[in-house]
């Protein structure tokens, strides 16, 4: 699988990374604080991570599929509409672009 570290930022500018599915072009669930967490936990082979306590009080957030384009901040480069829960450290909402429009109808795309 070819994989790297993406990010979600938060309306305040915060972080969190995740690892992005780049054969699948999808982003996993799991949040991790820092970039060398999420690493790691994909090259420990991606132990499930089956949250219960996923928090009903989610937020909308941007998923850049590279981390390294969330530090950039300058909306260039694919990235895409989603929500995540800080508390739970889980993407909650669409975990691809094609997602986001599915599930929020094709006006999504000029939206955004």
């Amino acid at each position: 699988m070819t994989s790297y570290v993406g990010a979600v930022m938060f309306a305040d500018k915060s972080k969190l990374y995740l690892i992005y599915d780049g054969a699948m072009d999808v982003a996993l669930r799991p949040l991790f604080l820092t970039e060398k967490a999420a690493q790691d936990w994909a090259n420990a082979g991606m132990p499930a991570l089956n949250r219960t306590d996923t928090d009903t009080a989610d937020e909308a957030v941007t998923v850049f599929p590279d981390a390294a384009e969330a530090d950039k901040g300058s909306g260039f480069g694919d990235h895409f509409a989603s929500r995540a829960s800080r508390k739970s450290m889980w993407l909650t909402g669409s975990r691809s672009f094609m997602e986001m429009v599915y599930q929020n109808g094709a006006t999504a795309c000029r939206e955004f």
